[in-house]
C-alpha cells in the first residue's frame, strides 16, 4: 500500500472508545467536554479530541 492511499498521506482516523470525551457514557460518568465540540472526533473524522480542562476523565492533572 502506498503512503497516499488513505487520503494524500493523512493518517487514518483514531479509534474512538465508549468514553471518548463528550461521548454519552461519559457523560453519564462526570465527562466535562463538549458534545458538541467532539462530534467530529467521535465520528473518526478529527484525529484529536477537544478537552475541556476541568474535565475529571480526560484533562491531564499534571496541567494545572
Amino acid at each position: 500500500m502506498s503512503e497516499g492511499a488513505n487520503g494524500g498521506g493523512r493518517p487514518g482516523p483514531v479509534p474512538v472508545d465508549d468514553l471518548a470525551p463528550g461521548g454519552p457514557r461519559a457523560k453519564a460518568q462526570g465527562c466535562l467536554c463538549s458534545v458538541l465540540a467532539n462530534a467530529a472526533f467521535r465520528a473518526g473524522a478529527e484525529s484529536r479530541p477537544c478537552i475541556d480542562p476541568r474535565c475529571p476523565m480526560h484533562a491531564d492533572p499534571s496541567e494545572d
